[in-house]
């Protein structure tokens, strides 16, 4: 059972995890990218699920999802459980833009990783996998939170 001080020192590493992130994968293109890795992930989907996996609102993903449309990158379609609804779709380019993607971001993770053992870097996946498919608790935000957002 995981305990309070190992759950604190957890929570410490995600500022750093972050900031990894953007470094590893840069900033500019990651809504977009973001985008096209959910719908070629998870299939067909309706702006408002990609927002959801994304976690963003759904002006923000809309928008991007034309970018992504005059582009060239995802075609919609008429939802055939919901005609009035769309579905996004990645075109070939999509696919193509997504894998040239994720080749650079595997290349700067050699170069990031230089030293690690495949067996380290499982672990290290099967462990932030795990993580990011247990389910959080829904709690209501803490006075603290309440108070750190006000002051956003």
């Amino acid at each position: 059972m995981a305990t309070p001080h190992a759950c604190a020192a957890l929570a410490d590493v995600f500022p750093d995890l972050l900031r990894a992130h953007r470094e590893l994968v840069g900033t500019h293109h990651t809504p977009a990218v973001a985008a096209l890795a959910v719908v070629l992930q998870h299939g067909p989907l309706r702006v408002s699920e990609v927002a959801e996996h994304l976690s963003l609102d759904l002006s923000t993903v809309s928008r991007q999802v034309s970018h992504l449309r005059q582009r060239g990158l995802l075609v919609s379609c008429p939802d055939p459980a919901d005609g009035r609804s769309q579905r996004l779709s990645l075109t070939p380019a999509g696919v193509q833009e997504i894998r040239t993607f994720r080749r650079a971001v595997v290349d700067r993770l050699l170069d990031h990783l230089d030293g690690w053992r495949d067996e380290e870097v499982g672990d290290l996946t099967r462990l932030l996998g795990r993580l990011v498919a247990a389910p959080v608790p829904s709690s209501p935000p803490s006075t603290h939170q309440k108070q750190l957002q006000g002051n956003a």
